[in-house]
């Protein structure tokens, strides 16, 4: 039995997401709050599974309700059910931790099968919200690959930033490259200054290997 909790202010939808949940024996309705307010005085009652939450919410708004939520109980899975479909709100409430975003024209059994797939640790999108997020990252990847290309590394330095990326340690990059530690450090202090990094782990996330 999954156990689920819908925080949505319209009380009407909120009327119609509790039919839909009647549509499977395998979901059990815990909670149904018109906003996020009383969400953890009620959670530590009794703990759902999913939690389906809007965003425009009164108070407290949906994605911050995810962030406050996910910082109580990592574990619990949100399936965000909105109306928006601007960028902003999308990545607001993935980056603050849901686990899935539907829209409220989507169909009852879209809504039941995305219950079912973040409770096993799937994510699940509307069709449009997927290819949203996949244009992002694809432009974000063209947006790496452009600033690499335009910087002015030497081939050595090139060659030093690609086994960085791939995790290998100074010595293992100055055996490889047939070059000194020292002279390994005056090339990464160049390769710094021309990337505008400040460390190894900032260097490796942003020009890390799809």
């Amino acid at each position: 039995m999954i156990k689920v909790a819908i925080i949505e202010d319209n009380a009407s939808y909120r009327q119609t997401l509790s039919i839909i949940m009647q549509l499977d024996e395998s979901l059990q309705l815990i909670h149904k709050l018109p906003n996020c307010n009383d969400m953890l005085l009620r959670f530590t009652e009794e703990q759902p599974d999913v939690v389906i939450m809007d965003i425009d919410l009164p108070g407290i708004s949906g994605i911050q309700g995810v962030w406050q939520l996910k910082q109580e109980w990592p574990e619990i899975k949100v399936l965000m059910l909105t109306m928006f479909e601007e960028e902003e709100k999308i990545f607001g409430a993935l980056k603050a931790g849901a686990n899935g975003y539907l829209l409220k024209k989507d169909s009852p059994q879209k809504i039941i099968e995305s219950i079912h797939a973040v409770y096993k640790g799937e994510s699940a999108m509307n069709g449009m919200i997927a290819s949203k997020v996949l244009d992002y990252f694809y432009t974000q990847q063209k947006k790496t690959a452009a600033t690499l290309d335009k910087t002015t590394l030497t081939e050595r330095e090139k060659e030093v930033l690609q086994l960085i990326v791939k995790g290998y340690s100074y010595k293992e990059i100055a055996a490889q490259c047939f070059i000194t530690v020292q002279t390994l450090n005056s090339h990464i202090k160049n390769i710094y200054q021309k990337l505008n990094v400040h460390s190894r782990a900032e260097l490796a996330a942003k020009f890390r290997e799809e």
